[in-house]
């Protein structure tokens, strides 16, 4: 999604529609108006003091599985959840993880993206976010909602950051109306 995201900031030429699942656009949680600029700014912080540095060191040490188990430690709040997955999803999850060895190793988790830049995205947009997902990224989107012209935010109940395995004929069913509304 984040990439998404910044592929209709770079190039709108090349995007019709677009349907974006909780980007982690974490930077945006700086520029939160209002009520919530405060809960911005301290998960921003949060983030950045106890998500990235332990994470990154994992990965550039080499410590795929630690990287990860602390990424979901983080996210779901749940020090145990990485122990509780089969052993199938561990696997999978290691051998999807190289984008993760790329983007930790040698680049920026989180790049920036400013609210001006999110504006100039005229594409009709669909953001999907999940009723039982991380806190920040229903933050993230709502701000994403209020700042894309053309968008519409869905929050399917029940659902979590995993949404496509949650629910995958509802997100399915949500992306060809679009692709279908646009084309």
């Amino acid at each position: 999604a984040l990439t998404s995201l910044f592929l209709a900031a770079g190039h709108p030429h090349l995007i019709h529609s677009m349907v974006l699942a909780e980007p982690p656009a974490v930077s945006l949680l700086a520029h939160l108006p209002g009520p919530r600029a405060d809960i911005g700014i301290e998960t921003l912080r949060d983030i950045r003091a106890n998500l990235v540095p332990p994470l990154t060191a994992a990965f550039r040490a080499g410590d795929r599985e630690g990287g990860i188990r602390h990424f979901l430690a983080y996210m779901l709040g749940d020090a145990d959840a990485w122990d509780r997955l089969s052993a199938r999803s561990k696997a999978e999850t290691l051998r999807n993880a190289g984008e993760w060895d790329v983007i930790l190793t040698r680049g920026v988790l989180f790049p920036q993206i400013a609210p001006p830049t999110i504006r100039g995205i005229v594409a009709p947009t669909r953001l999907l976010s999940g009723e039982k997902s991380t806190r920040f990224l229903g933050l993230i989107d709502a701000e994403l909602a209020a700042l894309l012209p053309n968008s519409r935010r869905i929050v399917l109940a029940g659902a979590t950051h995993q949404m496509w395995y949650d629910q995958p004929e509802t997100c399915r069913a949500i992306a060809l109306d679009l692709f279908q509304r646009s084309h």
